[in-house]
């Protein structure tokens, strides 16, 4: 009898247990569920609001650098130091919001990464290119070691997203040189074995205090509270960094070293193929090709890669006899040439080029680290200059500058809403060869279009009368208007879907406060022969039509 009262208090209490779990699990699923939804409302919030800023920052960006550069006008000594404090801290605003937003689409799984073969040479090269300005201003040395195991630069070939990594590699940089004393290095060793390739960031700095070393990775951390105030930086560049490892399968840490400063490591895996040795491409013999002449094989697939976006067909020459050659044989629109090469020098093949009847007239932008001050040194030879290092936005509006033909100047339509950015935009083409003019509806856009074609439109996707897929849909149901070159200048990041639904004919997608006004000028003229050339061959189709 007992032990029967015995088993059966044990069921009782093992049933009370059983449904004490079950309220316990219930309460945790309620906490989860509540948890999460008010992850996503935060996420939502900082999208959100985020998003709404980048328009007025970009409005008051680009109002202070066309003043501090003297486009407006000349100023005092004195506003022009209070110019300066603005700028900086609008900058550091931007890069703020731009960092929170990077972070919140790649942790949501909304930036897909780009996976194609790249070269950790190539990139560990183009970022230390990248940061010399800031390296220089707090004199600190830039280094790139190879590892004695690595025989050649086809051995660190890997599979990755190239602008991803990139912006791993710069953040590193400039965390490593805003926390290096003066006169010391800081130096970018590459690695790699049959399944992975490491790269490690030494510099000669404090350290971090070993309690650190994992949570300087976590959002808005600095390793003392008065870094942000006393460096600059979100707090978010280690953050970036550690997502874009993860995505890639990869990992980061950080380890402090044996004497004086820190160490950061990346370790991606690479994708072992057939061969990792680049095969050559055989240069094309298409219509109106960009001939880039540079000994430098990194410069040569930076700049043709870039070109080739921009629907460009490219040839390449790895000297000036090379050069020489291929200019004669082909049809080019343009040659981008280094100075300095080994064998014959680039002021030795731009006078050959003059000499040669064939190639005579064909523009020349040279590329070169002399300043372009040298530039009138070469009046009558060269039509164009682009100072290394450069960003593609200064190759591309030295570029369309030098071919630019046509009768008067590009017509161009600015749709945008917000007419504070919209003046901002307009102001910054007052000394190109652009006419601008601006609308801020739909409706009037499309009005604007049927009275006079533009050479290209500028649109903004959110409107008071509807958005910008839709005119672009409407757009596309008008045979003169269908191939229309377009910039569309959102505040959101675009997705690969909505690019698609976008495109009319050559289409560029720029995101505002990432890309200033000025830069917006620079694309637009780097689109302008090309934009010329269509438009011509659809007025001549028009009539037979």
């Amino acid at each position: 009898m007992f032990a029967f009262l015995r088993a059966q208090r044990t069921v009782r209490d093992l049933a009370d247990q059983l449904t004490q779990a079950r309220e316990q699990q219930h309460q945790n699923n309620l906490k989860l569920n509540e948890r999460s939804q008010l992850d996503n409302l935060k996420d939502e919030f900082i999208s959100t609001v985020s998003h709404e800023l980048r328009t007025p920052l970009t409005s008051i960006r680009g109002a202070l650098g066309l003043l501090s550069s003297g486009v407006i006008g000349d100023v005092d000594a004195k506003a022009q130091n209070l110019l300066r404090i603005a700028v900086t801290n609008t900058d550091r605003l931007i890069r703020l919001i731009n960092d929170i937003l990077d972070l919140e689409r790649m942790e949501s799984g909304r930036a897909p990464l780009q996976i194609r073969r790249c070269s950790l040479s190539e990139l560990a090269q183009q970022a230390i290119e990248t940061m010399t300005a800031m390296a220089d201003s707090n004199t600190v040395h830039l280094e790139l070691v190879s590892s004695p195991t690595v025989t050649s630069p086809e051995s660190l070939f890997f599979d990755g997203d190239p602008d991803r990594i990139l912006q791993v590699i710069t953040n590193l940089l400039s965390n490593a040189i805003k926390f290096s004393p003066p006169a010391s290095t800081v130096r970018v060793h590459t690695d790699a074995t049959a399944d992975s390739i490491l790269l490690k960031v030494v510099d000669e700095g404090r350290g971090i205090p070993a309690e650190k070393l994992d949570s300087i990775f976590d959002r808005f951390q600095q390793v003392e509270p008065s870094d942000a105030r006393q460096k600059g930086g979100t707090g978010l560049g280690l953050a970036i960094c550690r997502s874009i490892a993860q995505q890639h399968s990869g990992s980061i840490w950080a380890q402090r070293n044996l004497g004086i400063g820190t160490t950061f490591y990346v370790m991606l895996p690479r994708t072992t193929r057939s061969t990792d040795v680049a095969v050559p491409v055989q240069p094309p013999r298409g219509e109106g090709a960009i001939l880039v002449c540079d000994d430098d094989p990194g410069i040569r697939t930076v700049v043709g890669e870039n070109l080739t976006r921009q629907g460009y067909s490219v040839i390449e020459a790895n000297s000036g006899e090379q050069c020489l050659v291929l200019a004669a044989e082909n049809k080019v629109e343009a040659i981008l040439l280094d100075l300095y090469m080994p064998g014959l020098s680039g002021w030795e093949t731009l006078q050959r080029l003059r000499n040669n009847p064939v190639t005579a007239n064909i523009p020349v932008v040279v590329l070169s680290v002399l300043s372009s001050t040298l530039r009138p040194q070469l009046t009558g030879d060269a039509q164009g200059w682009v100072q290394k290092p450069f960003n593609e936005n200064m190759l591309f509006a030295e570029l369309g500058r030098v071919l630019h033909h046509g009768e008067g100047p590009a017509y161009v339509l600015l749709v945008e809403d917000d007419h504070d950015l919209a003046s901002v935009v307009i102001a910054s083409f007052e000394n190109a060869a652009v006419h601008i003019d601006h609308v801020s509806t739909r409706q009037q856009a499309i009005r604007q279009c049927i009275t006079r074609r533009p050479d290209l439109l500028i649109l903004d996707l959110t409107l008071p009368d509807g958005d910008g897929f839709s005119l672009v849909e409407w757009l596309r149901q008008q045979p003169p208007l269908a191939t229309l070159p377009l910039v569309v200048y959102s505040g959101r990041e675009i997705s690969d879907p909505e690019m698609n639904k976008l495109r009319l004919g050559p289409t560029e997608f720029l995101t505002k406060a990432k890309v200033q006004p000025k830069e917006v000028e620079d694309l637009v003229l780097s689109m302008v022969h090309h934009i010329r050339t269509k438009y011509a061959d659809l007025a001549a189709a028009g009539p037979a039509a």
